[in-house]
């Protein structure tokens, strides 16, 4: 959505005389806030999401098919924020969700056709959180398509496949407005907000041309010879496209800043598996993503930051504003200057002055990278503004560098260091963007818990960018790497006493993904928890030698807790203490080795402001509840704290660790760190990244999820929703299953309407998007994209966590099927298996060759 206000913005020339104003007090606006945040904590996980998606109105009238965009996304914006209380309750029962609270968001977007939906709030730390995400997903459809009339679609591909092709809106529209000055698409597409229309406006003016989009068509049997590429020329064609993103809170600055670096790495490769866009302008294309398109549909680069005309090296600019990510911006010990190879432009002055600010040199090249950029939309009104309150300047350029990870510091008070990650396609159905945000939230979390390793030159990352346009990248190509992401996770986790254990991938997994029951990680056997020892000694009882005694005790895990003592009331005087205590207990019960707590309850009287108490100059707390790990020489240095106990996930992870290190809930003191890893590149298949390929290729991160999972103990009903999309995801990795750009190219090829010339036509599109509708709702089922772990039908769905979802039973698959004659697929329709509709050749479809589309 982008960082929208109130007020008259300026245009480009009006802009020239406080641009410098705006840069200059960005960097001070940037500084305040980075000062004041730096040494921030904050101990919960929050995360969240966003959904785009945009409006068609479809009819069909004596056989003859039509579909248009409509153009009324601001008008239904409108109206949901009007129906918002009396539609809740009944969205809710339709989207079967009893457990999350009904809280969705509409937010405007790019496009007048477009509506962007989140939750309200973040989802929390909790595993059972991770249950929420679709039920989420589901409830924002349900209640936006209360609003459509019967004609209107709602739909989640990622661009509207005719966007630009002819006479194409609903209302009709004309190309060659004021803003655009399109040859293709109207100024009427733009969203009315002023924000909009500026940008459009100012990136042109400032570029001196209307943008220039290119990208290669796909040659078809019937595709005219001298057709080569597909031509756009408007800031609609990229974004007017429609994107899936997610965003985590950061413990800390630290942790915001190492997570920032491992995603960008891992962009690319989310991007191929996501992979959803094989349609521009009415064509089929030769790429199979949106990336590239959006990055050349706001280059505002002038020709000489272009490198034309034969402009000196120091004006040339390397990317676009819409790009990968050009600097890491970590300080971390596994942070190495090779892997910054790219030597990005900077904006020096405004570098030396971060740097004499306090700022360390990679932060700051970050800032200063972003600041080559001129701010594109100024409000009249809020040119002067109170640096200390205000971020409008800093969020003016920071909020128009759309990289492929966004680092984001705090906009107030309220909210921390956070990481939005940018580069996923909006998928077709909730199913799969529920599988994927969660996926990520949970490949965000295990790099941090297990201290994993993706750091590759940026200048790989690059190239992975563009491999994964290729069409059909994620079983065809191969990607840069790092072969040793984490080499001694399996070790790590067997010697800490994990429930379960890494497994290989047997053969047929490597050949098909996971069985449906078989999970990758396996319950170690023979292990069962040991009863655990557990001392309580009062204040009282307290001796010179209390912890002497305690630690030369023969059990391999000892603790020490010390909290507010329990009061007549049958409660502890500290608040925080009484909630961790019971999740300090139940973790002793789940310890596969010889186990002792030693509980040491302080009254208030004895423990507040005594500099002199027991707890205090021998184990060193400061506050309460504080938990102690206990070696064989002794305590810890660090106690975890009272910030931390009462914190599921760092409890966990902190008493299963057998170097005891303090984790600050998943962050970069990691636990599971080896001591150095080897730097080697490698070119592997997104199979290999996700799935692995045994002891001496990478470590899949599918696996390093499941270890997770196991580290954290996800609850059994968490676990099984999880279990679904992790299984989508290795089997799309696998090629078990098509990725949404491949399954929309095979309906395309197989369509009767479509004449194998790589032009779209409304017949096509319109059974198209009414197929993904139906896809949505469950009335179609398309197992080649969604394998058996789609919501296609009541008993799919209460299958996972029993959940009562009102969907219609499946009435129609989408099939293809193979020609004995010709050995090519055909089209067919198929109702309970059985070949019912008129094929496209006259051959006979051999029912064991038949396949679900």
């Amino acid at each position: 959505m982008g960082f929208l206000t109130e007020g008259k913005p300026l245009d480009w020339k009006e802009s020239e005389s406080v641009r410098k104003y705006v840069r200059e007090h960005g960097v001070t606006q940037f500084l305040n806030v980075w000062k004041k945040n730096r040494d921030r904590d904050d101990v919960d996980f929050l995360w969240g999401d966003e959904v785009e998606g945009f409006l068609v109105v479809t009819s069909s009238t004596d056989g003859k098919k039509s579909i248009k965009l409509n153009l009324r996304g601001s008008e239904i914006l409108d109206l949901l924020e009007k129906a918002k209380k009396e539609r809740m309750t009944e969205a809710k029962a339709k989207a079967g969700c009893f457990s999350c609270p009904p809280s969705v968001i509409f937010h405007p977007e790019y496009g007048r056709f477009m509506v962007e939906t989140t939750p309200s709030g973040p989802y929390g730390g909790f595993t059972r959180d991770l249950r929420c995400v679709e039920a989420n997903m589901r409830l924002r459809r349900n209640i936006l398509r209360k609003l459509l009339k019967p004609e209107e679609i709602y739909s989640t591909l990622t661009t509207y496949p005719l966007l630009g092709s002819g006479n194409f809106t609903i209302p009709s529209t004309k190309p060659n407005g004021y803003v655009a000055k399109s040859d293709y698409v109207s100024d009427e597409l733009i969203n009315p907000h002023p924000r909009f229309a500026t940008l459009t406006r100012n990136i042109r003016m400032r570029r001196g041309s209307k943008v220039d989009i290119r990208v290669p068509l796909f040659k078809d049997s019937k595709t005219p010879e001298l057709e080569k590429e597909i031509k756009m020329d408007a800031m609609a064609f990229g974004m007017g496209c429609c994107c899936l993103q997610v965003t985590f809170l950061a413990r800390n600055l630290k942790e915001a800043r190492s997570l920032y670096d491992h995603l960008a790495v891992l962009g690319p490769i989310m991007l191929s598996l996501t992979a959803a866009t094989p349609f521009f302008r009415g064509k089929v294309a030769d790429i199979d993503a949106r990336w590239t398109v959006i990055s050349q549909s706001v280059d505002d680069r002038t020709p000489e930051e272009r490198g034309l005309n034969g402009a000196a090296k120091e004006k040339h600019i390397r990317k676009s504003r819409y790009d990968s990510i050009s600097c890491y911006i970590s300080d971390s010990k596994d942070y190495k200057e090779m892997y910054n190879d790219l030597n990005p432009k900077i904006d020096k002055e405004t570098y030396n002055r971060l740097i004499k600010a306090g700022v360390d040199k990679n932060l700051a090249r970050h800032i200063a990278h972003l600041w080559i950029r001129d701010p594109l939309v100024i409000y009249r009104e809020k040119v002067k503004i109170d640096d200390t309150k205000f971020v409008d300047h800093f969020e003016n350029i920071q909020s128009t560098n759309w990289q492929s990870v966004r680092f984001k510091p705090p906009p107030d008070s309220s909210i921390g260091w956070r990481v939005e990650f940018r580069t996923m396609e909006v998928q077709i159905t909730d199913f799969e963007n529920a599988a994927f945000t969660v996926f990520v939230a949970l490949v965000s979390r295990a790099i941090l818990a297990f201290g994993l390793n993706l750091y590759i030159p940026i200048s790989k990352v690059d190239i992975n960018m563009k491999t994964a346009h290729k069409r059909d990248s994620v079983t065809a190509d191969k990607f840069f790497w790092r072969k040793d992401v984490g080499h001694s996770v399996r070790e790590q986790m067997q010697k800490a006493g994990k429930t379960a254990e890494v497994t290989e991938i047997h053969e047929k997994n490597t050949k098909t993904g996971f069985d449906s029951d078989e999970e990758p990680l396996k319950e170690a056997k023979d292990r069962v928890p040991m009863i655990p020892k557990i001392t309580e000694v009062t204040e009282k009882e307290y001796k010179a030698t209390t912890l002497d005694d305690f630690i030369k005790n023969n059990e391999t895990r000892k603790f020490i807790f010390v909290y507010g003592e329990i009061e007549e009331s049958g409660k502890s005087w500290c608040p925080s203490c009484e909630r961790a205590l019971p999740i300090i207990e139940k973790k002793m019960q789940r310890i596969y080795e010889s186990s002792h707590l030693l509980k040491l309850p302080v009254s208030a009287r004895m423990f507040c402001g005594n500099k002199e108490h027991p707890a205090r100059k021998d184990l060193g707390v400061n506050s309460i509840p504080a938990l102690i790990r206990v070696g064989p020489k002794g305590m810890i240095k660090e106690p975890l704290d009272s910030k931390w106990c009462t914190d599921l996930f760092t409890v966990n992870e902190y008493m299963s660790q057998q170097d005891g290190r303090r984790l600050r809930g998943g962050s970069t003191n990691d636990l599971m760190r080896s001591a150095s890893f080897d730097d080697q590149n490698i070119t592997t298949s997104i199979k290999e990244i996700m799935l692995g390929n045994g002891k001496d290729g990478p470590l899949g991160l599918i696996h390093v999820v499941h270890a997770y999972l196991d580290m954290i103990e996800c609850d059994p009903k968490s676990r099984k929703v999880v279990n679904t999309y992790l299984s989508l995801i290795a089997d799309r990795a696998s090629g078990k299953l098509m990725t949404a750009a491949t399954w929309l190219r095979n309906f395309v090829d197989l369509h009767p309407d479509y004449k194998k010339d790589s032009n779209l036509n409304e017949a096509v599109v319109h059974d198209l998007l009414k197929t993904c509708d139906g896809l949505t709702d469950g009335t179609i089922g398309a197992p080649q994209l969604l394998g058996k772990y789609a919501n296609t039908g009541e008993l799919a769905m209460q299958d996972r966590d029993g959940e009562e979802v009102k969907v219609m039973k499946t009435k129609m698959k989408m099939c293809l099927s193979l020609s004995k004659k010709s050995g090519k697929l055909v089209y067919t329709k198929c109702n309970n298996n059985v070949c019912t509709g008129e094929q496209k050749s006259n051959s006979t479809c051999d029912m064991t060759h038949c396949v679900t589309l």
